[in-house]
């Protein structure tokens, strides 16, 4: 066959699968068992990278268009509701929805933004034989989803036991079902377990192998040495759950950064030929000494492996007036950029934390405060200073996913701290998991952790950057 021939074979291919994606949907063995299942609940318990949400999205799919290879359902348009726990997080599973509906069975009018999912404030997919889908989110609480009847749910990731509930008296009328796919993790899933344990709810659960992770009949897509390296990237807390759907926590009173090693303090300068960008993380705190400044250069130079450098650090006390609290934390972030030769239009971004009240023992402090303080020193009119303080973005897994990032860095040897950093340094030694196997929030070492979180997330995180301003090499 010559090269015409086998282009014009697979843009016929690719014509074809695009015509029906559900159809050329080829599910690993877990993802059979889930599909194949009957039972009025049924539970798709998985580590991560084991396309949960993709056969969620398959199954939803099938009985809305009464077109279900495994299994008999009853026929007619289907009501269908979808459960995710936010409106972002639903933006990627309205989108793993998209790549398997074949575009003629949507209804005129039916139309899906990429990166926005589908139109309307509450999003809803409408399918030619009249089917309706619509996508709900745990954050409206149980007024969402306390009133109608439907045929079927699907909840993508463990909802709370409220939700729950509602959620199950919306099937009754019908003896519609329920499916969950979801690693058990960030929710309290003891009910569920104890549901599972009681027969209430079908279980499959699948730890992430090279065979469960293959689509069957097909050649392996990830080999043993890839799994290792995905576990590397997994805190502690949760690397069972991760990889295995486990219903159990993370090691109990284990240290969060178990990684973190002497190898990583160093004071030898950053070398002259990076790319670089500086950042500093600003957590307010509200109690005397909980206030923590952290100055990083991250180089760049590597953009999908950039290599963080922590300068210095830098603590406050509290102080009865917040004015002159607000000006002693902003000549302090200033002595600190002066000895590391910065300057504050050097700083690629500036994080703080949200404002925090204050409390007995603390002022208030906020990053509009901070702002005005440095304007006056620096002595800026008000309201012309060229450089602005973000407010941290802080949704839904955001300390986890802070954390995994830091310690993907140091699994990868790609982090170094300068040893005048003493208070981060030794907070990486002392921030262990309570016995619940969750992170310590209260923890006094999480303030220059969650400073470190605010320097460095906004810049190494792609989804989370904004326009960069600045970058430098030293020397």
């Amino acid at each position: 066959m010559n090269i015409a021939n086998i282009t014009k074979t697979l843009l016929k291919m690719r014509d074809v699968t695009a015509a029906d994606p559900l159809a050329w949907f080829t599910p690993t063995k877990p993802q059979l068992a889930f599909l194949q299942s009957t039972a009025p609940i049924t539970l798709f318990r998985a580590g991560n990278q084991l396309g949960k949400t993709a056969a969620g999205a398959a199954e939803m799919i099938y009985y809305a268009l009464n077109r279900h290879p495994y299994k008999q359902i009853p026929d007619g348009p289907k009501e269908i509701w979808v459960i995710v726990h936010s409106w972002e997080q639903s933006k990627t599973v309205q989108g793993k929805i998209y790549d398997l509906i074949p575009p003629a069975e949507l209804a005129d009018g039916c139309e899906y933004i990429p990166g926005k999912g589908f139109r309307g404030k509450t999003p809803i997919i409408q399918f030619k034989n009249g089917s309706l889908v619509r996508i709900k989110t745990t954050n409206q609480g149980t007024l969402g989803v306390a009133s109608g009847t439907v045929d079927m749910v699907w909840i993508d990731e463990p909802p709370p036991v409220a939700i729950f509930g509602e959620l199950a008296a919306r099937l009754l009328r019908k003896r519609g079902r329920m499916v969950l796919t979801m690693t058990p993790i960030g929710q309290d899933c003891g009910y569920l377990k104890q549901m599972v344990d009681e027969g209430k709810i079908y279980d499959i659960g699948a730890a992430l192998t090279v065979e469960n992770v293959t689509p069957m009949g097909c050649r392996p897509l990830l080999q043993q040495h890839d799994i290792d390296r995905i576990a590397d990237t997994y805190l502690p807390l949760d690397r069972q759950a991760r990889l295995e759907g486990s219903w159990e926590a993370g090691r109990p009173d284990g240290l969060v950064f178990e990684c973190f090693s002497e190898e990583m303090i160093s004071d030898a300068p950053c070398p002259n030929d990076g790319d670089y960008r500086f950042s500093i993380g600003i957590d307010h705190g509200s109690m005397p000494g909980a206030q923590a400044v952290i100055l990083c250069a991250i180089d760049m130079t590597e953009s999908d492996n950039p290599h963080v450098y922590v300068l210095d650090e830098y603590y406050s006390g509290g102080n009865a007036n917040e004015q002159s609290m607000a000006e002693s934390h902003a000549r302090a972030i200033l002595r600190m950029l002066s000895r590391n030769g910065l300057t504050p239009q050097m700083i690629t971004r500036w994080t703080g934390d949200i404002s925090h009240r204050g409390g007995r023992h603390g002022g208030r402090m906020s990053n509009a405060m901070l702002r005005s303080a440095l304007e006056h020193v620096l002595e800026y009119p008000q309201g012309t200073m060229p450089f602005r303080i973000h407010t941290a973005h802080k949704p839904r897994w955001s300390v986890y996913y802070g954390c995994q990032l830091l310690h993907d860095r140091m699994m990868k040897k790609r982090f170094t701290v300068h040893p005048k950093c003493e208070t981060l340094i030794r907070s990486f030694r002392r921030w262990t998991l309570k016995k619940s196997g969750s992170m310590d929030a209260r923890s006094e070492h999480k303030h220059a952790l969650d400073a470190l979180r605010y320097s460095v997330v906004p810049i190494i995180d792609i989804k989370y950057q904004t326009p960069i301003h600045g970058s430098f090499r030293i020397g």
